[in-house]
């Protein structure tokens, strides 16, 4: 049995209202029962001496055989800590989080248990709204996902036969000079519409994990030789320059070819966009350590600081005195990308005004 408690003890019980204090004998069954087990449980000491702990378990719980496997517990490990729902007098619960302490004489026997928990059943009632919010954004991400798939290839359908219709127009009207002027801008505006929906694509794959990186023996000169290339009429329209600066020895890594491709042109035709005409874009290429750098440099407009962190972000975009066309996903598919190999990418600017360096480390090949 439990002798008298000491003073402090049961000045502590009897001023701690939101921490329910319970003494068990050895077969679990209640000796006392403190006033904060009284406020919360709503049964008066008087009515508990004498009975089962298990009167303060839920059904199921009782039927689970929990209180017999809690007290084992703390005979195993001297303390058994716990987290459940259990049972006031009314009927009603609460989520108490405690522990259950195994008490033992000289001889180690044990004599008893202590038992102290508190409610937190406001604090579980958050963590199930978060929970649930966290389901609901996940199932409207999912949603999102499909409404970019399906309007990707619906808006993709219509192009080819524009585009198609365009040819034959200029065919059949080659002899009227006022045409052509319409034509061009048909023409440019069915190719802004065909890269803004191959970005939907290519975020539709990203989301729904059917990007496939074949890996290969990279050389990134000859790489960015051909990014170059491909990326020198769009340059030479704003009357930019694009200079390579790659060492004199060759530097391979291990990566899908065409998809390094598609990282690099992103990354000069975000500098092209974001650089004013005549200004200078610089690809640049080296090794360190055991990784393979390349930096892609600008004159452009750079990047104010409280962008930087969010750069890589779908749908990010940089705002900026001028309309320049993109839905802010040409970075996030490129940071993507270069996970994908292993790889990082980071952006470095000073400021406004000041271009912008964005480099992107690859794990260089075995020999």
């Amino acid at each position: 049995m439990i002798g008298d408690i000491p003073q402090h003890l049961q000045l502590f019980a009897d001023q701690a209202k939101d921490i329910a204090i319970v003494f068990l004998d050895a077969a679990g069954d209640i000796e006392w029962f403190s006033h904060g087990a009284e406020r919360l449980f709503g049964y008066a000491a008087d009515e508990m001496l004498g009975q089962p702990i298990a009167r303060l378990f839920t059904p199921e719980d009782v039927a689970n055989g929990l209180p017999d496997l809690e007290r084992a517990i703390a005979v195993h490990d001297g303390t058994s800590e716990d987290d459940r729902w259990m049972q006031r007098k009314d009927g009603s619960r609460l989520w108490a989080s405690g522990a259950v302490v195994a008490l033992r004489d000289e001889q180690r026997q044990v004599v008893g248990y202590g038992k102290m928990l508190r409610d937190r059943t406001e604090v579980r009632e958050q963590v199930e709204t978060l929970r649930n919010l966290l389901a609901s954004a996940e199932a409207a991400n999912q949603r999102k996902d499909v409404f970019l798939s399906t309007l990707s290839h619906e808006l993709r359908n219509p192009l080819a036969p524009l585009l198609n219709a365009t040819h034959l127009v200029r065919l059949t009207s080659a002899a009227t000079p006022q045409l052509e002027q319409p034509l061009r801008i048909i023409e440019r505006q069915i190719d802004v519409l065909r890269r803004l929906i191959d970005d939907l694509l290519e975020v539709s794959r990203i989301s729904t994990g059917k990007i496939a990186i074949k890996t290969q023996r990279v050389s990134l000169h000859e790489l960015l030789d051909e990014v170059a290339r491909s990326m020198a009429l769009a340059v030479e329209r704003k009357r930019q320059h694009l200079e390579l600066l790659l060492t004199t020895q060759a530097i391979f890594v291990e990566g899908d070819r065409s998809r390094l491709v598609q990282v690099f042109v992103n990354l000069v035709t975000n500098a092209s966009k974001f650089t004013p005409d005549g200004g200078t874009i610089w690809l640049k290429a080296a090794t360190e350590g055991d990784e393979g750098v390349v930096r892609v440099e600008d004159t452009g407009m750079g990047i104010a600081p409280e962008m930087l962190p969010r750069i890589f972000d779908l749908f990010t975009q940089v705002q900026s005195s001028e309309s320049h066309e993109g839905l802010g996903i040409g970075l996030a598919v490129v940071k993507d990308l270069v996970t994908r190999h292993g790889g990082t990418v980071q952006v470095e600017s000073q400021g406004p005004g000041k271009g912008s360096e964005f480099t992107v480390r690859l794990p260089l090949a075995r020999e």
